[in-house]
């Protein structure tokens, strides 16, 4: 299953390169709440489309691929490829690029493991869920440079029986705007 995933994530970056609108390098972590895990992760995200609303409201269609690992003594990482909706909502423009608030909300993801430590997932299905700010840095007289802090999170929206959530309090993303 976790093959298929990969091939199909690799069909939709290879078939979307010529549209590419961002690719981000990911990696951070922290204490997992109301446990005494802590976890880490780090990844890849491409946005192969943006949807422009107005000048203030975009919306961008990706692919993540995650690793979560954790310091817990068994159940200790999983694999996560997700799509995305992200919300990007603009203040006004600075003269040293573009900050931005964006949310990542219902990215259904296939999760390798459906225990990450003491953490459980009823199967394999989860939702990705990411929160923070952001800027687009000018660069090369473009706003080229994208900068990311955030929260990530992994659950199956109480779909399912078992439902801890998955959190890595701080994430760094770090890449460039196509």
């Amino acid at each position: 299953m976790a093959s298929r995933l990969l091939v199909l994530l690799g069909a939709l970056l290879f078939c979307q390169q010529a549209a590419a609108d961002e690719l981000l390098f990911n990696a951070g972590g922290g204490p997992q709440p109301h446990s005494d895990q802590s976890n880490r992760t780090y990844g890849v995200d491409y946005s192969f489309k943006k949807f422009e609303k107005s000048y203030r409201q975009h919306i961008h269609l990706g692919v993540s691929y995650t690793r979560v690992e954790t310091d817990a003594d068994n159940n200790r990482g999983f694999h996560a490829v997700s799509l995305y909706p992200q919300l990007n909502l603009y203040p006004r423009k600075q003269g040293w690029g573009q900050p931005y608030f964006f949310v990542r909300a219902l990215g259904p993801s296939y999760i390798s493991s459906n225990q990450l430590g003491d953490r459980h997932q009823d199967n394999h299905f989860a939702f990705q869920a990411q929160v923070g700010y952001a800027a687009r840095i000018n660069w090369q007289s473009r706003e080229d440079l994208v900068v990311m802090v955030s929260w990530k999170h992994f659950s199956n929206a109480n779909l399912f029986s078992d439902n801890d959530g998955i959190d890595m309090p701080f994430v760094v993303n770090v890449g460039l705007n196509f």
